[in-house]
C-alpha cells in the first residue's frame, strides 16, 4: 500500500510518540534530492527541530480533522 505524504503529515501527529520520533529521525538523515529544493528542505528541518525541541507542540490528526469539519460546517452556514 503506497500512502501518499500529505497523509503521512496529517495522520503522524496522533501516532505514539515512538514512531513520531522514529520518522523524525529517519527524515533528518535523509539526503536532499534534486527535486526538493534546498528552501523546501531547510523549513522542514526547522519544523522538525521546533517540535523536538519542544518550541510547538502537535496535536492529534483526528482532532484536525474534526476541527476543519467543524470550521467548514460554520462558513457553509454563515
Amino acid at each position: 500500500m503506497i500512502v501518499s505524504f500529505n497523509t503521512v503529515l496529517a495522520e503522524a501527529p496522533s501516532w505514539p510518540a515512538d514512531n513520531s520520533a522514529r520518522l523524525i529521525k529517519r527524515q533528518n538523515s535523509l539526503p536532499i534530492t534534486p527535486d526538493l529544493e534546498a528552501e523546501q528542505s531547510q523549513e522542514v528541518r526547522r519544523r522538525i527541530n521546533d517540535v523536538l525541541t519542544g518550541h510547538v507542540s502537535t496535536i492529534p490528526g483526528e482532532q484536525v480533522f474534526t476541527e476543519i469539519q467543524q470550521s467548514l460546517a460554520r462558513r457553509r452556514s454563515a
